[in-house]
């Protein structure tokens, strides 16, 4: 049996069902393995969309995503991709080809040093050789994606070693169960000290972060038993969204750059913060501005080297987010007194926070009836089209924040963006692998105009491989986000971030897509029911939605 072969039949056993990639001359035999193997290969059009939807897969389903790219310019295409995983902390397993060893060094066509590129944003990069135990290997990198903190591992093939044969006895197949579960915390004391001070505390606050999402089996049920059980209101992260529902009585919103006024109050007031999953990265915390530094912080994650890194932690407890809310669950069912009653006023506040946003002129424009169309008016139409468990795929720019800001999320892993590192494109991709996986949902992806061109191809992607999802693309005739940097900081000096758009619907409807184009209020909500027919009719729709790029976001 040839390595190429081994490595597919491992992949097999190992239950991948998708692989993300484009074949190249040193990936033809793993491409020739795949040809008869149970796993469905999607061919994308660009290996960083590849790399985009292995991340999107992992982010929706907690298994790892895996991808592929050929030597050279297919392996430094990749690279976008497996950057956003890395900073993200999701698990992908990326394969790329290479020349023969023999041939490594002498001026080989697309030669390149793999490994040294994908070391830096990678928890592993290895270079495979015949002297390996290939089955190991593979094994082994799939599992290390997802072991502590969650992240990607690249193997490299050589063209000769995968092109190697090894006598069939020499190999030993096992149907393999990865576990994603993790052991539970060891540090009980510190979990009863934690339960006891969110007992005692009058403010206190639960931020969710996108740990709570994609570590092990996911901690939503247990993050909103324990919200539930002690009466405490949750704040999510950007990747955290969805792990609570933005319309419980006691969500305190998204936090962090331009979110709702009231949950900066919350952030800013409370007195004992319990951080799960959360690293307390720029974007979430206002550039560490806030939560309140004078709070005093628990702060639970799998990876001990960012608890204490942007915040003290009072207590620190390393381990999986899901078994140790289930330890405090626990621990605070053993308890005469969870607080309940000292958090009244607490509650309150919270509600008329809320309620003073709502009257902000802010809030107020989604009902606005202008032309153009107001950001907000669009983020909350869409929400009031699409059902509670439709899966939300975001792009980098404006149009994230504006999502972010006035469009709910309900529902764990319906929230899947471009995370802190924030690559255009992102969104279409992610849809088409959220889709796949998640046949019977609707999926959305939110985009710029400046983001979609960068992955307006993979709609061929969409229709040739018959994945159905609806793209809106909020169109503001330029880079939305930084001409509002130019403005503000720079006196209104533009430069280079005004588009000159063709009708992204009629691009749309050449791919073999259903096209719309939305310029006024009384088309929005119409052309949103239209899309949603037609995409369960089995179509992809693309609506270009002209917005007044001119709004400024909240401050």
């Amino acid at each position: 049996m040839q390595i190429a072969e081994i490595i597919v039949k491992t992949l097999e056993k190992l239950n991948v069902d998708f692989i993300f990639g484009i074949p190249g001359s040193q990936t033809c035999p793993f491409y020739d393995a795949l040809y008869s193997s149970t796993i469905r290969h999607i061919l994308v059009r660009h290996e960083q969309s590849a790399a985009y939807m292995a991340d999107a897969y992992a982010k929706v389903t907690g298994r790892p995503g895996i991808c592929d790219g050929t030597g050279g310019p297919g392996a430094t295409n990749l690279m976008t991709g497996v950057a956003t995983s890395w900073t993200d902390r999701i698990p992908v397993l990326v394969f790329t080809g290479q020349q023969p060893l023999n041939e490594l060094g002498r001026g080989a066509f697309q030669e390149l040093d793999h490994n040294a590129i994908f070391s830096p944003i990678t928890k592993m990069s290895i270079r495979l050789s015949s002297s390996m135990d290939i089955y190991r290997i593979v094994r082994k990198a799939y599992s290390l994606s997802m072991e502590g903190r969650p992240g990607p591992v690249h193997i490299d093939m050589p063209l000769d070693i995968q092109l190697a044969d090894l006598p069939i006895m020499d190999v030993e197949f096992r149907d393999v169960e990865p576990s994603y579960t993790k052991e539970p915390t060891s540090d009980v004391e510190a979990v009863r000290k934690a339960t006891s001070l969110l007992a005692s505390s009058h403010k206190p606050l639960i931020i969710a972060g996108g740990g709570v999402h994609y570590s092990g089996l996911g901690a939503w049920m247990e993050v909103k038993a324990l919200a539930e059980y002690m009466a405490i209101p949750v704040a999510t992260t950007f990747n955290g969204r969805g792990a609570f529902p933005e319309d419980h009585p006691l969500s305190a919103g998204r936090m962090g750059v331009n979110s709702p006024s009231y949950t900066d109050e919350m952030l800013s007031s409370a007195d004992t913060i319990i951080a799960v999953g959360c690293r307390f990265a720029a974007l979430s915390t206002r550039r560490w501005r806030i939560p309140n530094p004078e709070a005093t912080l628990i702060h639970i994650d799998v990876d001990p080297s960012v608890i204490g890194l942007n915040y003290k932690a009072s207590i620190a407890i390393i381990g999986d987010a899901k078994k140790i809310i289930r330890c405090m669950l626990e621990e605070a069912s053993n308890l005469t007194d969870t607080g309940i009653s000292r958090r009244r006023d607490w509650l309150r506040f919270l509600e008329e926070a809320k309620e003073k946003w709502r009257r902000s002129e802010w809030f107020s424009k989604i009902h606005s009836d202008d032309t153009p169309l107001k950001p907000q008016r669009v983020c909350h139409e869409i929400r009031r089209v699409f059902d509670r468990s439709t899966i939300f795929t975001l792009d980098a720019g404006n149009n994230k924040l504006w999502a972010s800001t006035f469009l709910e999320i309900y529902e764990p892993r319906t929230w899947i963006q471009s995370g802190c590192f924030g690559p255009m494109g992102y969104a279409l991709p992610a849809a088409i692998s959220c889709k796949l996986v998640k046949p019977d949902r609707t999926v959305v992806a939110i985009c710029g105009d400046g983001g979609f061109y960068m992955s307006l191809h993979e709609l061929a992607t969409s229709i040739q491989e018959d994945i159905p999802i609806i793209v809106c693309v909020f169109n503001d005739g330029a880079l939305g986000t930084i001409k509002h940097r130019q403005m503000t900081a720079y006196s209104g000096r533009y430069i280079s971030v005004d588009l000159v758009n063709p009708s992204f619907a009629k691009i749309a409807e050449a791919f073999g897509c259903y096209g719309l184009e939305v310029e006024t209020s009384a088309q929005l909500r119409s052309a949103l029911e239209e899309a949603l027919k037609a995409n369960r009719a089995g179509e992809t729709v693309v609506l270009d939605i002209r917005i007044d790029g001119s709004e400024p976001l909240p401050p």
